[in-house]
Formats: structure tokens, sequence, C-alpha cells
């Protein structure tokens, strides 16, 4: 009879140690597969057409391929646009050799000729470069509103709450904060400089190039120590509450050890299998994030950064033919994409350095 009872308390305490594991390994996959499709679906409502399982897979062969494709589909030709330009200033410095014609001191006719000339044809390309970075905020902005709270699910999920919570809060109010001052101010803003730099280029005697350079120094200097400050505010903060995190994970482990007889440390280890489980999810989930917000930002990034090569070489050629108009002209303009730049790069990088601060404080 004594036997016999030992032998049920052992089969017990198998029960306990082994049905709990063989739980979580089918929880661990359901898990995974219900975070796989909420991406799924987010990536679908925003038709980026590509889904968590190819990002996950993709290499960075594949990544620089996929940003050079969306740039090659975009309409504008930032090249066929240098030709043009070069083209007038050709045709600009002939008219100078021939003869100028004084404007009441407004310039030569030349300058006017070039000018207006370039506007025409630079124009729909420049404010084309400059909607679709407006564009391209909004739609990172739309993705990152529905796609931090999933990642700080997972996040929370393995152990770091308080992590999850600060970056939840800090980055989900940037972010809205920055679309919102993107979708009232960054248009008109471009567009009064572009204004600006033709009136400048013009009427030479009313320099409006002081202007455009005073707001490009102004929203490029505000955005770089207004990121710097919060990047720092953020890792400070999610350095601190992983370490609120990592401490109350491990007195969860002592209290289980110490608490539950016979079995305590199985299940202690059983539990920090299932944290790691949950940190793989948090690291595939924040992986895709990033490289669908890049795949989002770059194009535009790249296509201003294209235009910006057109205008230096311009105002290089400018300076060549002694287009001053030109010269001024082209500068402004590389002012005013200037301006665009540094809002897609600041918003990108503090989304993507932010949510590698929480994977790196998680992984911890």
């Amino acid at each position: 009879m004594k036997k016999f009872g030992i032998s049920i308390i052992i089969i017990i305490l198998l029960l306990i140690i082994t049905v709990p594991i063989q739980v979580y390994a089918v929880d661990e996959q359901s898990v995974k597969s219900e975070y796989t499709q909420q991406l799924n679906d987010i990536l679908a409502d925003f038709e980026l057409e590509t889904s968590s399982d190819d990002i996950e897979s993709l290499s960075f062969g594949g990544f620089v391929r996929a940003v050079a494709e969306k740039v090659s589909v975009s309409e504008a030709s930032p090249f066929k646009l240098l030709g043009t330009i070069l083209l007038v200033m050709v045709l600009a410095a002939m008219l100078k050799s021939v003869g100028s014609v004084n404007f009441n001191g407004s310039g030569s006719i030349y300058g006017l000729v070039s000018v207006l000339s370039s506007v025409t044809v630079i124009s729909p390309q420049l404010f084309s470069a400059f909607s679709q970075s407006a564009e391209a905020v909004n739609i990172s902005g739309g993705f990152i509103s529905v796609f931090i709270p999933v990642f700080s699910g997972a996040a929370a999920a393995s152990g770091h709450i308080t992590s999850a919570a600060v970056y939840d809060i800090s980055v989900l109010a940037a972010s809205e904060l920055i679309v919102q001052l993107v979708s009232g101010f960054l248009m008109p803003v471009l567009s009064a400089a572009a204004m600006l730099s033709v009136t400048g280029s013009v009427f030479t005697a009313n320099d409006m190039s002081g202007i455009v350079q005073l707001m490009k120094k102004v929203i490029t200097w505000t955005m770089t120590i207004t990121m710097t400050v919060f990047i720092g505010f953020v890792t400070l903060k999610c350095s601190l509450a992983g370490k609120t995190d990592g401490a109350a994970t491990k007195a969860a482990r002592f209290v289980i050890s110490g608490s539950v007889p016979v079995v305590g440390g199985a299940v202690s280890d059983a539990y920090a299998a299932v944290r790691s489980s949950f940190d793989l999810i948090r690291g595939t989930v924040g992986t895709v994030g990033c490289i669908v917000v890049l795949l989002i930002i770059l194009p535009p990034v790249i296509q201003i950064v294209l235009f910006r090569f057109v205008m230096w070489i311009g105002v290089a050629a400018a300076e060549l033919f002694g287009a001053e108009h030109m010269k001024k002209l082209l500068s402004s303009f590389d002012s005013a994409l200037a301006i665009a730049q540094s809002v897609l790069v600041c918003y990108g990088v503090m989304f993507v350095l932010c949510t590698g601060i929480l994977m790196q404080t998680a992984g911890g």
C-alpha cells in the first residue's frame, strides 16, 4: 500500500512537470502566429505589398533592391532635370554674350529668362518631391500608430512591462506630434521657401536667400537637437525601466522556485523558457517594424538626395557660366530640399533607434 501511494505521488509530480511544458510549446506557436497575422493585417491595410515572412527572410541585398525599385518607379527624373538645367544655362550664356538689357535694376534679361525657364522645369518635380516627403511621413505615422501597440504588447509579454510602457507613450506621442506638424506646416514652409527662392533670384536687389537659409538652419537644428534629447531621454528611461523589469523577473523566479515544493526549480526554468520565446517574438516584431519604416522613408530620402546632387552640380555650372541668378535659385532650392530631408531622416532615425533601444533593453 505504501509503495502504491509513492507511485501515485511520482506520477502526479511527473504530470506537473511535463504537462505545462507541452502547453507552453503549443501556446508559443499560437502566439507567434497571432503576432504574424497582426503584422500581415497592418501591412495589408497600408498596401505595402509585402508580408512579415518576406521581411524576416529579406537579405541586405534584397533590401537594397527593394529600395532601388521604389526609387526607380518614381515619376521624378533628377538626371534628366540636370540636363535641362545645363541646357538652359548654356542658352542663357549665349543670350548674355549677345547683350543684356537691364530691367529697372532688377537684373538683366538673360537672368530673368534663365530663372523663369528653370522654374518652369524644376517646379513640378520639386513639389512632387515635397509631396512624396509629406506622404511618406503620413504613411509612416499611420503604420507606427498601429505597430507600436503590437510591439509594446510583445515586449510586455516577455516580462518588460515598464520598458514597454515608456516606449509606447513616448514614441507614439512623438510620432503623432511630428505627423501633425508635417501635415499642418511642412508643405506651407517648403512652398514659401520655393517662392522666396524664385523671388530672390529674379529681383537681385531684394535678395531672399538669407531668409531661406535661416528657415533651413532653424528647422534642421531644432529637429536635430530635439531628436537627440528625445532619444537620450528614451534611452535613459528604458534602461532604468529595464533594470526594474529585470529585478521583478528575478524576484518572480525566486518566489516560484521557493514556494512550489519539489518542482519549483522546474517551473522557474519553464517560466524562463517561455520568457525567452516571447523575447524572440518581440525581436521579430521589432525588426519587421523597423524594416517597413525604412522601406517607406528611404525612397523619398534618396530622391531628395539625388535632387540635391543635381542642385549642387547646377550651382557649380552657374558659377562656371557666371549665371548669378541661377546660382541663387538653385542654392535656395537646395535649402528647401534640405528641410524636407531633415524631417524624413529625423523621423526615421527616431523610430528605428527607439525601437532598437527597447529591443536591446528587452534582450538584456
